[in-house]
């Protein structure tokens, strides 16, 4: 085994003769190490982004949501009850219902959600997404989102008009809030008032939707689910819906883009590792003369093959490493590139009022770099097949005759 690796160093090395192939073999290098690099940036991005994503969409809404049907008039006792299971953080009551919001001589759709200010932040981080006035609801007060405000042309102190799906009447709210969660689809369609005035609302005295629940891993909210169906019982019939059911097909479409994007990206790699296949290629024709001496020496095919598959390996592995220092390194310091950007251009290259941060999510996951390293590695490898393959079908005589 070391006589056969310190070959296929030795035949990378330049001769006078060979000065091309170890050219090849740099351009290589530097091919699979852009590709690597590229990758790991690429995929960290994304991982962010998702990161981001998933915060805000919990921390809008609550993990695990018990929603009764026909609704549920003695919460005290569930919240009793609740508070006894070592798996749940927290609960809160809460109503969701849908409404009509009328401006001037337009109609559309809203979320309207009565909930307790003071038990609200036991199940999500809405309060920390309050930019003007205060969460402190009574009666018909309500908090819009900053998106749907903007929309509406209204201010903290001006009124809205919701409609009532139940009765089909129209109420007027006055606006004592407004919050950015950062996620669009909440803040131009997500309305927030008191429990009272929910139920005042869609005439259900005494009545909520549901309790929310927080737990301590987000990522765990499906062995919850089972352990709440299981423990909870002759409370009435209910449904447990997690975050990630509520958002199951924009989770699988995050999911669905980042292993395109992966795979788009891998073809980089794929790209340079036919730099891999010629490099050894050259190599394998260069020293037919060295492989018929050793095949008449006794060398084994085996250690043929070896030589120019640890001859393309090192070639890959420097390139792998050279990646992912590159590639980490970027990911991290990819705040500094995009300021860079922008003061070149002379404009923000990350419009704060759609994307709502000031700074790229970037998540180095290390199981997105293992699998990264390990596609590099296979990659290489199955470049390195071919060539060597070659050198083992080299007959000796023929070798030595020829040269």
């Amino acid at each position: 085994m070391f006589s056969e690796l310190w070959l296929s160093q030795r035949y990378l090395r330049a001769g006078k003769k060979e000065k091309i192939i170890s050219i090849t073999a740099l351009i290589s290098v530097i091919g699979i190490a852009i590709g690597v690099m590229v990758l790991i940036v690429v995929i960290s991005v994304m991982t962010g982004f998702d990161r981001f994503l998933e915060d805000k969409m919990v921390g809008t809404n609550a993990h695990v949501s018990l929603e009764f049907y026909g609704g549920l008039k003695d919460h005290n006792r569930i919240i009793d009850k609740l508070k006894t299971f070592p798996y749940v953080a927290g609960q809160t009551p809460f109503i969701d219902g849908q409404a009509l919001v009328k401006n001037g001589k337009s109609i559309f759709g809203v979320e309207v959600r009565g909930i307790d200010p003071k038990l609200q932040a036991q199940t999500s981080k809405i309060d920390e997404y309050l930019k003007l006035g205060s969460y402190d609801l009574a009666g018909n007060e309500v908090a819009l989102g900053q998106e749907l405000v903007s929309r509406l042309g209204l201010g903290i102190g001006d009124s809205i008009s919701l409609i009532s799906p139940v009765t089909l009447t129209k109420t007027d709210f006055s606006i004592k809030g407004i919050f950015n969660s950062g996620m669009y689809l909440y803040d131009s369609s997500l309305i927030l008032t008191s429990i009272k005035g929910a139920q005042d609302f869609y005439k259900m005295p005494d009545t909520v939707s549901g309790i929310a629940i927080k737990v301590d891993d987000v990522y765990k909210v499906d062995d919850v689910k089972e352990k709440l169906y299981r423990d909870l019982k002759g409370f009435g019939t209910y449904q447990a819906r997690t975050w990630i059911d509520a958002n199951k097909n924009f989770l699988e479409a995050l999911k669905l883009e980042k292993i395109v994007m992966f795979i788009v990206v891998t073809m980089t790699t794929v790209v340079a590792a036919f730099g891999i296949v010629g490099t050894l290629i050259m190599s394998v024709m260069s020293r037919i003369k060295d492989i018929g001496i050793l095949r008449s020496v006794g060398a084994k095919t085996k250690s043929i093959l070896q030589i120019f598959v640890y001859q393309g390996m090192a070639i890959g592995l420097t390139g792998i490493i050279l990646g992912l220092i590159g590639g980490i390194t970027l990911a991290l310091s990819l705040d500094k590139v995009v300021d860079l950007i922008s003061h070149i251009i002379g404009r923000p290259l990350i419009p704060q009022d759609i994307y709502y941060f000031n700074c790229i999510p970037v998540n180095i996951n290390i199981g997105d770099i293992g699998l990264i390293v390990v596609s590099a590695l296979l990659i290489t490898l199955f470049a390195s097949i071919y060539p060597a393959y070659y050198a083992t079908r080299i007959i000796p005589s023929e070798a030595v005759r020829h040269e």
